[in-house]
């Protein structure tokens, strides 16, 4: 008994992928405030620490556990815990988070003598790291309290890091609004070129602002809600890595000082990064069909006043800056490839293909997805299913886009 196109189609949802287009599937533009110019990224993490109950329900960020001894003028260690790192989400019923104070991801850093030699502090990273280049935006109150030290910052290792770091014994000054800009490189480049106390013009511990660092092959320039601070081309990482929050004291009078008198705590309302990736461009080739639509690229906006934890931000990712689902296992760091470099906006030319890596003529009838093959030049024609290979099934085969009834 023939088949009729009802059952055709409906053969044919239940056994075909179905790919979903949305916006921003073929990456992120983002421009440097002080020159226009435009960069182009293919991944996206965001995250929306204002809405976020229970740390554990988010796939993007682990806690950090560890403890060093003191290093050098320290007078302890840093005992850095789970237990420092909190959530406090906002409430509609009050202005402030269900925890008091604002709303956001707190990282605590406890007061007093520290019992065992370290001060208990926290930290949390990134599962990944693979980030290559990119623009990467945090909001952060500060504390008031003296005696610590908080850092928002990129890292592949000790001589490869991006830092925006503050310390508190600074704001005991109310006229002092120096943040740290820290660029960690190889020995030999000179410590001055790597340092900038920089002043925002704003007590950093007093309501939140966006502090922005975009790291492109040959600079890092920094920003205070969009106001450029510093560019550099000094020391430029040229690896993979990942993202860090951090709060910490161990009593060095040249840095931290502390610990401090009361328990004090710093918070992030986001996190936002736009960034190329050294990991496979196989999902990238799958979920960009066509760069060309209008939204197939979003640009994103640039938080041009101080980030109000009372209104929502732009998220641009599909989640909308909270992750989840089953943890996927963290993509390690590594170098840049070679021929490593900015990845060009897809809609500069529909015919470019999106990597310059050849590739290989098929040799069982797939094509894209993880190996990457072309059918041109192979046995199988000249072209292969949308889906990335040739599907069948009962009676159907579905092939270049066309349903073909086979009985």
């Amino acid at each position: 008994m023939p088949l009729s196109w009802t059952s055709v189609v409906a053969l044919i949802s239940l056994s075909v992928p179905q790919l979903v287009s949305a916006a921003c599937e073929c990456g992120y533009s983002t421009h440097a405030i002080n020159t226009n110019k435009k960069e182009f990224y293919t991944d996206v993490l965001e995250s929306d620490f204002l809405r976020l109950k229970d740390f554990n329900a988010q796939t993007d960020w682990d806690r950090q556990v560890w403890d060093v001894p003191p290093v050098g003028t320290a007078k302890w260690g840093r005992n850095t815990t789970a237990a420092n790192v909190r959530t406090n989400p906002g409430s509609p019923a009050a202005e402030g988070g269900v925890e008091g104070s604002d709303p956001g991801l707190q990282i605590w850093v406890s007061s007093g003598v520290p019992e065992g030699g370290s001060i208990p502090s926290g930290e949390v990273a990134t599962r990944r790291r693979d980030m290559l280049y990119g623009s990467f935006r945090a909001g952060i109150k500060y504390t008031g309290e003296s005696g610590t030290c908080g850092a928002f910052f990129w890292q592949f290792d000790d001589h490869a890091e991006i830092d925006v770091e503050f310390l508190s014994k600074l704001y005991v000054d109310p006229a002092n609004t120096d943040i740290l800009l820290v660029i960690h490189a190889a020995p030999e480049v000179a410590k001055s070129d790597l340092f900038r106390p920089t002043p925002v013009g704003f007590r950093p511990s007093v309501g939140y602002h966006e502090y922005r660092f975009d790291w492109t092959p040959d600079s890092i320039t920094y920003y205070a809600d969009s106001k450029l601070m510093w560019e550099t081309k000094v020391g430029v990482p040229k690896r993979a890595g990942g993202l860090l929050l951090s709060h910490w004291s161990n009593g060095d009078p040249g840095w931290s000082n502390g610990p401090p008198a009361k328990d004090a705590h710093m918070e992030f309302s986001y996190v936002k990064a736009y960034f190329n990736t050294t990991a496979s461009d196989a999902d990238y080739k799958l979920r960009c069909r066509d760069p060309q639509k209008p939204d197939a690229v979003c640009t994103v906006p640039d938080q041009t006043s101080p980030p109000d934890p009372r209104k929502s931000t732009t998220f641009l990712s599909p989640n909308k800056g909270l992750s989840g689902g089953p943890a996927a296992a963290p993509a390690p760091a590594s170098p840049a490839p070679p021929d490593s470099g900015p990845t060009v906006d897809p809609r500069a030319d529909p015919a470019a293909p999106v990597s310059d890596k050849k590739k290989e003529v098929t040799p069982d009838a797939t094509c894209g997805g993880e190996n990457g093959y072309t059918c041109l030049g192979g046995d199988h024609g000249d072209c292969c299913s949308s889906y990335g290979f040739w599907y069948v099934f009962p009676l159907l085969v579905v092939w270049c886009g066309v349903v073909w009834l086979t009985a």
